[in-house]
């Protein structure tokens, strides 16, 4: 089972999205604990991000009519500019090595997923943080992409966060990670070796938590961000 970890595994609070610039230092000022509850739903959420991390997630979001969806799912995993970035960047590499002039933009971007492909970001159950099974257990279910997945969390260790940055410890809880499983054949076994081909692939939540409000004025929706090394729609 591959794992990719992100070099900022340092949400352990479920509202903010303190992770967007390395430079930032408010992160280092304790203002108490964070409300996870927005006034905005899951899109006006992702659109006011100050730092317009999600603003190619969300033409893509527009360009297949996902909005409605979006909003409604019970937990959409977002992600990050970066993953976009990264799958168009690495079809450009794919694309050069035919012809060096070749390019890669949005409209090459929409030709070659499917509204599916995002939906597999999204889900009809809510998938908290406090209710995901601890490692090596795994809470398997279906995206509204029509994929097998998984999510579960595993406490991260002292010398963990040391090795990634030597980030403070500033919770008397123990930090547990929110992992996304895409799950390829059977869901795998720690210990065993997975057929060829069918090895699940865990990506990390670098926020998880924040609670936008529903159209209805409730909060039985939840919104997680997937961490900037994850490759959009690529697993």
């Amino acid at each position: 089972m591959k794992q990719y970890k992100f070099p900022l595994l340092i949400i352990f609070c479920a509202a903010m999205l303190g992770f967007v610039s390395c430079q930032q230092k408010d992160y280092l000022v304790d203002e108490g604990v964070h409300d996870a509850h927005t006034s905005l739903n899951t899109y006006d959420y992702l659109k006011s991000n100050q730092y317009h991390l999600f603003d190619t997630f969300l033409l893509v979001i527009d360009h297949y009519n996902l909005r409605s969806e979006l909003v409604n799912a019970k937990t959409v995993f977002a992600v990050t500019d970066y993953s976009v970035a990264r799958y168009m960047n690495n079809k450009l590499a794919l694309l050069k090595q035919i012809n060096e002039n070749k390019i890669y933009t949005l409209d090459s971007l929409y030709k070659d997923i499917s509204a599916d492909s995002v939906r597999q970001y999204f889900f009809d159950e809510k998938l908290t943080l406090e209710d995901a099974p601890i490692e090596p257990d795994v809470h398997q279910l279906s995206s509204l992409g029509h994929t097998s997945c998984g999510v579960s969390k595993r406490q991260w260790t002292v010398a963990e966060l040391n090795a990634d940055g030597g980030l403070p410890v500033w919770t008397n809880s123990p930090p547990y990670g929110l992992y996304y499983t895409f799950v390829r054949g059977a869901l795998d076994v720690p210990g065993v070796t997975p057929p060829p081909n069918e090895a699940d692939t865990k990506i990390v939540c670098q926020t998880q938590g924040i609670l936008p409000k529903s159209d209805k004025g409730t909060y039985d929706q939840v919104l997680h961000v997937l961490a900037n090394t994850h490759t959009f729609i690529r697993f």
